[in-house]
């Protein structure tokens, strides 16, 4: 299973400590063998598709090389850390004799861990955080080329060209608004029984990711359209 196909399906990796934790009482209590078995299947296949997914954002990670060093460091110890002990539930999940038992762990695969409601999340968006504040700096030094290239050509240098190099200035910082403290505030986040809060804190940080990206594109769009007024006035001198 890819990985995009596990954190699509991240309700459904959920169930598999709800169809445990949600047990009729009756069955919760029983420790038939079939009971047993198939309370334990469930949460052991939750904990493989967890530590395959885990696996995979260390792959990730090692790649994004323009996540700062104190955030690689941080999410590497996350990283490790829930590998090592996701591991050792389900070996604690094997050696299970009873179904509340089996049940209690699934909850904490779920609850303890949030490997797709967070720790996913975590890893990609602070590549995105990272990759858009760098943009912003890069765009913010073309600005400052492009200003100085203006004023040092007259054919160029029109009030449409200010203009839209003011608004170059106006995306970078909204960009840079919705960027300031993101990152800090989404490797601060810990994993909870409250899955909607949580849920809910990431979607708002993805949401400044989402709109620091449109800026870009916006301040983007603005420098593009001032260096070719500077073309064309160098083709026509």
């Amino acid at each position: 299973m890819s990985l995009r196909t596990r954190l699509s399906a991240a309700a459904v990796g959920a169930l598999f400590a709800v169809g445990v934790a949600a047990l009729p009482a009756q069955a919760a209590t029983t420790d038939s063998g079939a009971a047993l078995t198939k309370a334990k299947a469930a949460v052991t296949e939750g904990l493989t598709d967890r530590l395959s997914t885990l696996a995979d954002l260390q792959t990730r990670l090692t790649a994004a090389k323009d996540v700062p060093d104190t955030a690689r460091t941080t999410l590497s110890t996350l990283l490790s850390s829930d590998l090592s002990a996701l591991t050792a539930l389900k070996t604690k999940v094997a050696g299970e004799t009873t179904v509340a038992a089996v049940r209690a762990d699934g909850k904490s695969m779920v609850d303890d861990y949030r490997v797709y409601l967070l720790v996913a999340p975590k890893v990609h968006l602070t590549h995105a955080l990272a990759a858009e504040t760098d943009a912003v700096a890069k765009l913010t030094k073309i600005h400052d080329e492009l200003a100085d290239r203006l004023a040092k050509d007259p054919q160029a240098d029109t009030q449409a060209n200010k203009d839209l190099l003011a608004d170059l200035t106006v995306q970078l910082k909204s960009a840079d608004t919705a960027l300031d403290g993101r990152e800090q505030a989404l490797l601060a986040l810990k994993p909870s029984p409250d899955g909607k809060a949580l849920s809910d804190a990431v979607k708002a940080i993805g949401g400044s990711a989402k709109s620091a990206r449109e800026d870009l594109r916006k301040a983007v769009a603005d420098a593009k359209k001032v260096r070719d007024a500077l073309k064309d006035g160098k083709a026509k001198s």
